[in-house]
């Protein structure tokens, strides 16, 4: 069974499916499998396409970055409003970024933003290190290392350890003045407190593709907050991505026919 969750095709449908007796592998299009928690079969053999598109959501959440800091929005209510104003920008070599989760699309980002000069922080359980980032440093550092970053991008799974990680709490503990990049899931992110935290500058701008309610509410604050930027859950909606994801779950269709271990097993029970 493969499986890409979509709007117009949730996961409670695929939930069912993947239930069935007949279904021995499940292989999921994207990297996220949430919509399949708790597993319906402890017998199931579970694969993903985790990293499969990490670049390019990579380069997605540096175009974030370097829009925000840019003063790339500012200057497009500008330009509606024929209006010529100059504004000053950081460096983003002189900036901190916090890397929440580094895995494969976190590494990339890593790799990006020391291009770009950077110094690299990230979060990971695993605490090898890693050619492009500076400091690596366990989950429960996270509300010391939020007070130095000056941008912070979040990679994590959505699970019951993620929800709302980026909180209240955790929203006053970032750097005055920080900027937000959420291109992983959109609970991950207390929306309300992170609201508050746009409107009182606190947290001077942010660039969201993922929400806790999509498609976003017409009525969500968000839309209208000149120091957010947002895309429709699109970050690595790259030309051609059907076929990369079709390309690997063939590829992963051979092994299995030859009984061969699966690329990116996911560990079910």
């Amino acid at each position: 069974m493969f499986s890409i969750s979509q709007p117009h095709f949730p996961g409670q449908p695929q939930r069912i499916a993947a239930a069935h007796p007949t279904v021995r592998w499940l292989h999921v299009g994207g990297s996220g499998y949430e919509q399949f928690l708790p597993w319906p079969r402890q017998d199931l053999v579970v694969s993903n396409s985790a990293g499969v598109l990490a670049r390019y959501l990579g380069e997605t959440v540096i175009g974030g970055m370097l829009a925000l800091n840019g003063k790339f929005l500012t200057y497009f209510h500008q330009q509606r409003r024929h209006e010529w104003r100059q504004h000053a920008f950081r460096s983003l070599s002189e900036q901190t970024l916090l890397i929440v989760g580094l895995g494969a699309i976190g590494s990339h980002v890593a790799h990006f933003a020391k291009t770009l000069g950077m110094r690299v922080l990230a979060i990971r359980r695993q605490q090898q290190p890693h050619p492009h980032v500076d400091e690596m440093h366990p989950p429960e550092n996270l509300p010391e290392l939020l007070a130095r970053a000056d941008v912070v991008s979040l990679h994590v799974r959505l699970n019951d350890e993620t929800r709302h990680l980026m909180n209240r709490q955790m929203l006053a503990a970032c750097k005055p003045g920080a900027l937000l990049i959420n291109t992983a899931r959109g609970e991950v992110v207390d929306e309300a407190a992170l609201i508050e935290a746009l409107r009182s500058g606190h947290i001077a701008g942010a660039y969201l593709d993922v929400f806790e309610r999509e498609p976003l509410p017409q009525d969500s604050p968000l839309w209208d907050m000149p120091n957010v930027l947002i895309t429709p859950h699109v970050a690595d909606l790259v030309i051609g991505w059907d076929r990369i994801f079709a390309n690997f779950f063939a590829e992963n269709l051979e092994r299995w026919q030859r009984g061969e271990e699966l690329q990116n097993r996911v560990p079910v029970g």
